[in-house]
């Protein structure tokens, strides 16, 4: 677009030097966008031993997590006094939850979430500064198996970056606190098979990996990889190898959001909400 010089007038400002000048016509005073579009009323969540306070707009987290739809909206008392109480939860876990939930764009919310756990350490080297294993385990808890699929890829590819895969007390955490079968746990048995594999014994020390075998669900996993899949570098593996999503579905990590077929990882999908609480088990 070209600027008229100095001096001359332009063809819009002669197109409108010929309309007849007119009053101002002022915008609708009193519209609040911001408002109607989250309302006022709001819930106070109580996490942790300590009773972290989160006061959340409700509309935001019953729209976002069917859980706290089902407690606030439903039958509970949790309905009628708006708070609710997580004692068993971490609150830093929890405040990415929250994040995630009041996000007003899902398919923005894995950019998000990576700034608000990356940091810089004295070096100025990124790291991250967040609980993979409790994030996980809320979105597991409250089944949201688009956020489950976020957090694996977020952790995958800061593995891949810093060449880097779970530790003995990662993956005994992993098992500790996710539900029997998880993908989270299934990516960090993967890893121990692999690392033993490479001959890695003076990294991850033989005796500890052997301490993860009093556990059947890792022992099971473990064995049936070893004798019918062998020792791969779990992060090499497919994007959606570790994803919580069923077969068919729209996967956040492909673009455009394309359907896929489940691997073959996620066809034994019952077991992983044993755990999984409901508003009933909620500790009140």
């Amino acid at each position: 677009m070209s600027i008229p010089e100095a001096g001359k007038v332009s063809k819009v400002e002669e197109q409108l030097a010929e309309k007849p000048l007119l009053p101002s016509k002022e915008s609708k005073v009193g519209e609040t966008p911001y408002m109607d579009g989250v309302g006022t009323e709001m819930v106070d969540v109580y996490v942790g031993p300590g009773k972290a306070l989160f006061r959340l707009y409700k509309s935001k987290i019953c729209a976002r997590i069917p859980y706290f739809d089902k407690m606030f909206n439903g039958n509970f008392k949790e309905a009628s006094s708006n708070v609710a109480h997580l004692p068993e939860d971490e609150p830093e876990a929890f405040d990415l939850l929250a994040e995630w939930a009041n996000h007003p764009i899902p398919t923005k919310s894995p950019r998000r979430i990576r700034e608000l756990v990356t940091v810089k350490d004295e070096n100025g080297e990124e790291m991250d500064s967040w609980d993979a294993i409790g994030f996980y385990g809320l979105a597991e808890k409250f089944c949201l198996p688009e956020l489950q699929d976020i957090i694996m890829d977020m952790l995958i590819k800061y593995h891949k970056k810093k060449n880097e895969l779970p530790s003995v007390d990662f993956t005994k955490r992993a098992l500790e606190e996710t539900s029997e079968g998880s993908l989270l746990t299934d990516y960090c048995t993967r890893a121990m098979l692999y690392v033993m594999e490479e001959g890695q014994q003076d990294t991850w020390k033989i005796e500890d990996v052997a301490d993860l075998f009093q556990t059947p669900d890792f022992t099971k996993r473990y064995l049936t990889l070893q004798c019918e899949e062998g020792a791969t570098d779990p992060r090499q593996l497919g994007k959606c190898d570790f994803h919580a999503h069923k077969d068919g579905l729209p996967c956040a990590a492909l673009p455009n959001n394309k359907k896929r077929i489940a691997p073959e990882s996620e066809k034994a999908d019952q077991v992983k909400r044993l755990r999984v609480e409901t508003p009933e088990s909620v500790e009140r």
